[in-house]
């Protein structure tokens, strides 16, 4: 009985057993080769290298573990990370590294290789099957082909706007885009209000002929473009981790110019007479006049002088235009794009120092009236360039204040005497009871302009950035985030930053404008070597700047350089990356 028992056990047993061993055999059989498992081919152009999967149904690759290596490499910089993916991976729980985004299928993944050495290079990547087997690190042996020169400018071009403009132009193309920029850049703030000073300055007491005129203003202006071809090619030379801009927005330069630019409203006062000491200028008299055109030296300074000067007022349209040429690598090209530059921002003075004898009105109480006004113009300046710096109730009261003096010189309370008087009286009335208001305003602690004893009309709120000073941080969010995404570079020294967070990503119909965007804030404040970098990298001249991705690309979509208001701001940002 007891052996009839053990030979039915063994009998129900052993199919059994050997069920689950063929189970467990088929399933070792079923795992594919890795080459089988994840093919791939790698294929490199100049400046980048393109690699692709084809992972078989049920097998996914690793996220992080994608990446370029190369023994040049320093050691701050193991890896190259891919700058495009073809799509978004799934986020999944593994094993054996937790939390990861996994790719299944098709995959291609694009490498830029400019910052690697033109020879071999390795390509990394590790991939799991969902039945549980993880296969180890695998490596590709690929070729790197260094990047032409214009290649280098297109992945790295400021915005796609400066691309199209630049884009397969002729160097000489180039220049006159330039001269037109600089020609626009002539009515600015900054710069309209000191058309009278340098015209006194280089036309002197009016008794100068045409052709003295245009000698003089050539001699000024070839000044100024020449201080802004060193600045052109200084930027070419350094790249764009120089970041000038940085330096012309700290607040003892804001100050420093601010000042500078009352001390000059005060010649159009008649405080003092705009000109040289009599030393320095009987000694450059004296040099001059073995010349044939005058004071020359004297002039060609101040125009060096000059460009210093309206620096301030330009250096958002400077930056954009220093961001482009930083990219070229071209010092000279840098160089002779900034000179035509400052010749289109002084082609207007020399077209009035040549005709200045025949067109600018005689002295007389309508030239004083014009003094007076770019006077008041030259002060607003200094309060426009100090209005970053201090409370937003003070700065009203200052232009209440500026409203006020302007209304009385222009005539607001007393009683007209002449025609032009007449025709004053009625915009000085208005400016002078815009003062007085403004003024009422700032003691109710008000700092709005255009409404200056009203309830603000867009509420305020604090701007929803994730804050980081990490490049590292916000390269991974630029890879792995299914949302598109705005970075804003601040720093502290950056002036224009705080205004355009006061003044844009704290209001709430920007906030709601653009909340297809996911906001992101890099803080450059301390400037390390992570934070150059990534400048580089990016072609950023340096913050106030707006970065945006899409598609998980690490290329950017267009940016947003220098200062805007608020309703630029959404315009462009939206022109870059409509909502859904």
């Amino acid at each position: 009985m007891r052996t009839g028992f053990w030979l039915l056990l063994i009998m129900f047993c052993l199919p059994a057993q050997a069920s689950l061993l063929d189970s467990l055999s088929s399933n070792g059989d079923d795992f594919l080769p890795v080459e089988q498992a994840f093919p791939v081919s790698a294929e490199a152009s100049p400046g980048s290298v393109l690699a692709e999967w084809q992972s078989a149904d049920g097998y996914y690759l690793y996220q992080h573990r994608i990446y370029l290596s190369q023994d040049n490499l320093s050691q701050n910089k193991q890896r190259i990370d891919p700058i495009f993916w073809s799509k978004a991976g799934k986020e999944k729980y593994d094993e054996a590294f937790g939390d990861i985004i996994a790719f299944y299928g098709d995959l291609a993944v694009t490498f830029d290789t400019r910052a690697l050495t033109p020879g071999t290079a390795t390509l990394h990547y590790q991939g799991c099957a969902d039945a549980g087997l993880c296969y180890p690190p695998q490596t590709l042996k690929v070729e790197v082909i260094a990047a032409p020169l214009e290649s280098s400018n297109n992945s790295n071009s400021p915005s796609d706007s400066a691309t199209s403009w630049f884009e397969g132009r002729s160097t000489l193309a180039v220049l006159g885009i330039f001269f037109l920029l600089g020609l626009g850049l002539t009515f600015t703030p900054c710069v309209l209000p000191m058309v009278p000073i340098l015209t006194s300055v280089v036309l002197g007491g009016g008794n100068t002929t045409p052709a003295r005129g245009f000698w003089l203003s050539l001699v000024y202006v070839t000044g100024m473009a020449i201080t802004y071809a060193a600045a052109g090619l200084a930027v070419g030379l350094l790249g764009a981790g120089a970041n000038v801009q940085a330096l012309m927005q700290s607040p003892p330069v804001l100050i420093s110019f601010a000042v500078l630019f009352i001390v000059l409203s005060l010649a159009m006062f008649g405080v003092y007479e705009l000109q040289l000491p009599s030393g320095i200028r009987n000694r450059l008299n004296n040099i001059s006049q073995k010349q044939n055109g005058g004071n020359a030296i004297s002039v060609f300074i101040i125009g060096v002088l000059s460009a210093l000067v309206v620096s301030p007022c330009v250096s958002a349209p400077l930056a954009g235009a220093l961001a482009y040429l930083s990219t070229t690598g071209d010092a000279y090209a840098g160089a002779l794009a900034l000179l035509a530059l400052g010749f289109g921002m002084g082609a207007p003075l020399i077209i009035l120092g040549t005709t200045g004898a025949t067109i600018l009105p005689k002295a007389g109480a309508w030239m004083n009236r014009i003094k007076y006004l770019f006077g008041f113009m030259l002060i607003g300046v200094a309060i426009w360039l100090v209005s970053r710096l201090l409370p937003g109730p003070l700065v009203l009261a200052l232009w209440g204040g500026l409203a006020v003096a302007a209304g009385v010189v222009a005539g607001a309370l007393s009683s007209p005497t002449e025609s032009a008087q007449r025709w004053l009286k009625t915009p000085a009335l208005m400016l002078f009871i815009y003062g007085i208001v403004a003024i009422a305003g700032a003691l109710q602690g008000n700092s709005d302009l255009l409404n200056p004893i009203g309830e603000n009309t867009h509420s305020q709120s604090e701007a929803p950035f994730i804050k980081t000073t990490s490049t590292t941080e916000i390269e991974t969010l630029i890879r792995e985030s299914q949302q598109p995404i705005m970075v804003d570079l601040y720093a502290d020294w950056c002036i224009s930053c705080k205004v355009m967070d006061d003044e844009i990503f704290a209001k709430q119909d920007a906030q709601l404008a653009l909340r297809h965007l996911l906001w992101v804030q890099l803080d450059l404040t301390d400037n390390t070597d992570e934070h150059k970098a990534f400048m580089n990298k990016h072609g950023v001249f340096g913050p106030p700047t707006v970065l945006f991705f899409n598609n998980s690309s690490d290329n950017s979509q267009g940016r947003i350089i220098g200062e805007r208001n608020k309703e630029e701001f959404v315009r462009e940002a939206l022109d870059i990356i409509p909502a859904p």
